[in-house]
């Protein structure tokens, strides 16, 4: 999603705090999968022993290094891993598994996981306002609800779920446009305009523009293995 830190930030912050719920911190070395340009990296970097951010698109972890430096970005997949077995002491898919083939990245976040160590994944939900508006402009739905069911198919045991919700606040409905055509790199396009606002109905049309950005964050262990 979007990365403009005026209409999203309470979205990361909800994302933030729903970490350091499920998971202390506090001297521990995580790796972040899908760190994007580092808007959650930035929030994590301090509370941590060593954070790794990794992400296959070479721009935003340009802007990652600028944003956050001391901490490591790293162009790479979270498909084929270049780490030791067993080092980190959290993985973290930060509405990033949808975006990969979770049968090769959940066991290569396995793999490097240490023993007693979590994966932290959170995902958007299919249905909220946020999805609905952006899958306007590029429909993920089945790579979504493809990640929901790698999750509950993989080896791992969920340890722990929960969904909760943010806001996005825009001032208008131009300027919500803006943020997604932006983020897909897209000329604007008034055809699919015209669609989001008609998914809006006459929300379209509040100022400031304020829609619900609806998640999960499930937790697996690699201690207790599924029976098969």
């Amino acid at each position: 999603m979007a990365s403009d830190k005026k209409v999203n930030e309470n979205s990361d912050q909800r994302i933030f705090d729903k970490i350091r719920e499920f998971s202390d911190l506090e001297d521990k070395t995580i790796l972040e999968v899908g760190c994007g340009d580092g808007r959650i990296s930035s929030l994590m970097a301090d509370k941590t022993k060593k954070l790794i951010g990794i992400d296959p698109d070479e721009e935003t972890i340009r802007q990652a290094r600028r944003n956050i430096p001391g901490q490591d970005f790293i162009v790479a997949s979270g498909e084929n891993l270049a780490f030791k077995d067993e080092i980190f002491d959290l993985v973290i898919f930060t509405l990033s598994l949808h975006h990969q083939n979770g049968k090769k990245a959940i066991p290569e976040a396995n793999r490097v996981l240490q023993r007693d160590g979590l994966i932290l994944v959170i995902e958007p939900i299919l249905g909220d306002e946020i999805e609905g508006v952006f899958a306007i402009v590029h429909d993920e739905k089945q790579e979504i609800s493809d990640a929901q069911r790698e999750i509950s198919e993989c080896e791992l045991s969920i340890v722990g779920s929960q969904t909760f919700s943010a806001r996005w606040v825009f001032k208008n409905k131009e300027e919500l446009c803006d943020t997604i055509f932006n983020y897909y790199e897209l000329p604007f396009d008034a055809e699919k305009a015209q669609k989001i606002y008609d998914f809006l109905g006459g929300k379209a049309d509040n100022q400031p523009l304020e829609l619900s950005d609806r998640m999960i964050i499930q937790s697996l262990s690699k201690e207790v293995v599924r029976s098969r």
